[in-house]
């Protein structure tokens, strides 16, 4: 034998040996992890000791196979029936049809499973844990029941179960509390039941994450996942998708410490509201996160990524990963935070059956409206007129730079904007609602937090008043916009005091360019602590009442959620969502309506009218196929518009969207050309000159208004597609618009809609 081959046998044999001490390394690690020190026992343990005659118990180390999964039940009423094994694992079934939901794959599916290891193991564990162990460097670890030496305890109580998981390896356990309502189960993770090993630190929780899950060779297969206004993943037969969906709720913290820089957000791909959903067959289940949502991802695994399973579930997040920085010059390292968020993480799920519209994306918006109106409060809105309004906004002025630092670019005073007010009653209408942006001193957002006097070269307080006057004399609502949350250095505003910190307790602060040019003054913009933005807000309130607007919109609070790490007055992006609501209530308490923009969850059953809500199609690269799950929600129980028409990106199929999914127009225009702004931060008003379109909105609102005009307190009951590239939205008095996006006439029956256009069906078809 040669020398070459000899070496070639020696170097095979090497890297086989090799190979095979990585995998039982791997091997090891994965199904022991690092056990912790022993600790002492705990109150819950003894007590537990106490009452052992009530539990159900199994103890199941990883190093044996686990006993058949036997359940029991645990409660039931007229409609569901809850079932719990001895592992902690749950069964509803809905007694309707009797099919059962389960939150782990049976034994019959599981044997047709190829997944082996972790992910295997995964399928049949009631959790998903991700955590660190600081003894090991902090690094993420992963875990299940069976990995982690999982020792259950079941215990009924009224209405439901505790179920306890005793996690030995790492000696950490939490608590699932399961009750059943009567149309839907509740699975609550209370904070305080939360024991963390000596050295471990719990990053992520997944509770039933397998819970419905289906593999793909079942009908109309399909996801929900909130991606923007909503949009589904079909199930792929192929299991062509190479990476899952994962959104933060309420989008991401921007005072979170972050290597990269921060980028611009896609409102359309966002996720508005703590909802998801999965449906096949004829059974679907909704998932409502109602406690913990402003610290949840939503996670929709497509079938052939880990497993053979389609699964959707939220993750609770209870450790952050930041970037630590170490140097000034922007050394760190990423790092997990210390303290764990102490908050209970509750989510709702309800089971729907029946037809095709009873379980996608329609029957589960349904079934979220009927929360929003039992929980939230939300009720049917009363029209004033059988006309819709017209939402008209009007943009004063912005600051450019000049060679003394800035001026005010004024595109419309107030009397401009009285002027265009009284041409468009003259014009036939005679329902609007006008809101005033840009208005106060310095123009838009230049010296806020100070917003008083309104700014005197557009008119100040006299001017105001006159516009209030004459909208006010034409039987209209008028609302002045305004900014509590963002501020600018100078004017009196201290950052160092009173903006929010990031995760290394630095100020969060962006700067402002313009067109290549920068500020010298005033460049810098901050977020402003939450308790502050409350305190400006009601310090303010007094002074609005006193000008006799009808309201306030409330800009960026519906759009934007952080925390704030500041260390003497921390707030968790949850407190911030509280201190937000609490500032629409004591706008609309005080000034009689309260307005936002976008439209996070927080602000529905709290805002009139939502503004800029995202309607445009998802662009993410695995939600593709956009659905109006929000507006089928919401419609009839608060108004909102979408994009202002004039800045469509996509003229008239924007406008198409806004009809199909009953939407207010809505206009931001100028008395001047835009074109003067192209120095200032709102240089993104491209065209907005009235002149250019006041006979465009009036002729387009009268046709809308024809249609969507008697429709203002229905509730939207179907949603369909009826030809291709035709659509119709129903309504719960029996009328549907049909809404045409092709290029050739849509005819049945007696509905005939022309190409690019739209039509009222009425109840006679």
């Amino acid at each position: 034998m040669s020398k070459i081959k000899l070496y070639r046998r020696y170097i095979l044999l090497a890297a086989a040996c090799l190979l095979l001490l990585s995998a039982v390394i791997a091997g090891i690690q994965l199904n022991k992890g690092n056990p912790a020190d022993k600790g002492g026992v705990t109150a819950e343990e003894e007590q537990e000791d106490e009452e052992e005659e009530e539990l159900i118990q199994i103890k199941a180390p990883a190093a044996k196979a686990r006993d058949e999964d036997k359940y029991t039940t645990i409660q039931e009423n007229d409609r569901l029936r809850l079932e719990v094994s001895q592992h902690g694992k749950i069964a509803v079934t809905d007694k309707r049809n009797n099919y059962t939901w389960r939150s782990n794959p049976d034994k019959e599916s599981l044997a047709a499973e190829t997944v082996k290891g972790h992910w295997r193991k995964n399928l049949e564990s009631a959790f998903y844990l991700e955590y660190t162990d600081i003894k090991a460097a902090s690094k993420l670890k992963y875990g299940n029941d069976t990995e982690l030496q999982g020792k259950t305890t079941v215990k009924p109580i009224d209405g439901g179960a505790e179920i306890t998981y005793d996690l030995q390896t790492i000696e950490s356990s939490f608590t699932f509390i399961v009750m059943l309502k009567d149309d839907h189960i509740e699975v609550n993770i209370p904070s305080d039941r939360i024991v963390e090993g000596e050295s471990v630190r719990i990053v992520n929780l997944w509770a039933f994450p397998f819970l419905g899950a289906s593999r793909s060779d079942v009908p109309d297969g399909h996801m929900f996942v909130p991606s923007g206004m909503g949009a589904t993943i079909e199930f792929e037969q192929s299991g062509a998708y190479p990476f899952r969906y994962s959104a933060e709720l309420y989008g991401s913290d921007l005072a979170l410490s972050a290597q990269s820089v921060r980028g611009l957000r896609d409102a359309s791909s966002e996720a508005l509201l703590p909802v998801f959903g999965i449906s096949y067959g004829r059974n679907a289940l909704l998932g409502i996160i109602t406690e913990g949502e402003a610290n949840a991802r939503i996670n929709a695994t497509p079938s052939g990524l880990y497993t053979s399973y389609n699964w959707i579930a939220p993750q609770f997040v209870y450790r952050q990963e930041y970037f630590r920085r170490t140097s000034s010059f922007g050394q760190g390292f990423n790092v997990f935070e210390d303290k764990r968020l102490e908050q209970d993480r509750t989510i709702r799920y309800y089971f729907l059956q029946g037809d095709k519209k009873d379980i996608n994306y329609v029957g589960m918006a349904a079934a979220y409206r009927s929360y929003l109106m039992e929980e939230k409060g939300m009720q049917r809105i009363k029209p004033r007129s059988d006309h819709i309004p017209l939402e008209v906004s009007f943009f004063g002025g912005d600051r450019e730079p000049s060679i003394f630092g800035s001026k005010l670019v004024e595109t419309t005073t107030f009397d401009q904007a009285r002027e265009i007010v009284d041409k468009f009653n003259a014009a036939g209408i005679n329902e609007m609602n006008v809101t005033f942006t840009g208005w106060s001193t310095g123009g838009y957002m230049r010296y806020l937090p100070k917003r008083f006097p309104p700014e005197n070269s557009l008119g100040g307080t006299d001017g105001l008043s006159r516009l209030i006057e004459a909208v006010h004399r034409h039987g209209n609502r008028i609302f002045l916009d305004d900014n509590y949350v963002t501020a600018f250095s100078g004017n009196g505003f201290l950052a160092r005091s009173k903006a929010i910190r990031d995760s290394n307790a630095r100020v969060v602060e962006d700067q402002i360019g313009f067109s290549g040019f920068t500020f010298r003054k005033a460049t810098r913009k901050y977020w402003m602590q939450p308790n502050l933005s409350l305190d400006y807000t009601t310090e303010s309130l007094p002074a609005y009442k006193e000008l006799g607007i009808d309201g306030l919109r409330h800009d960026v609070i519906g759009d934007l959620l952080y925390s704030d790490n500041n260390p003497s007055n921390p707030y968790t992006r949850e407190q911030t969502a509280d201190v937000f609501e609490q500032m629409l209530e004591k706008t609309k308490d005080e000034l009689g309506q309260v307005r936002v923009t976008h439209g996070n969850a927080y602000v529905l059953g709290k805002a009139d009218h939502i503004s800029a809500l995202p309607l445009s199609v998802s662009y993410d690269l695995l939600a593709k196929q956009s659905v109006p799950f929000y507006p089928i929600a919401i419609h009839g129980l608060v108004t909102y518009s979408g994009q202002p028409g004039n800045l469509r990106d996509e003229y008239n199929f924007e406008m198409l969207n806004s009809v199909e999914y009953g939407a207010l127009p809505a206009y931001l225009l100028t008395y001047e050309d835009p074109g003067i702004l192209k120095d200032t931060y709102t240089r993104y008003i491209f065209s907005s000159a009235y002149s250019e379109w006041l006979d465009t909105i009036v002729e387009e609102y009268k046709r809308i208004s024809a249609v969507l005009g008697g429709l203002q307190d229905s509730l939207i009951v179907n949603h369909r597609q009826i030809a291709d590239e035709v659509f119709e939205t129903t309504y719960d008095n029996g009328q549907s618009v049909v809404v045409n996006y092709g290029e050739v006439p849509y005819e049945a029956g007696s509905v005939s809609v022309k190409p690019k256009d739209f039509a009222l069906v009425g109840r006679e078809g």
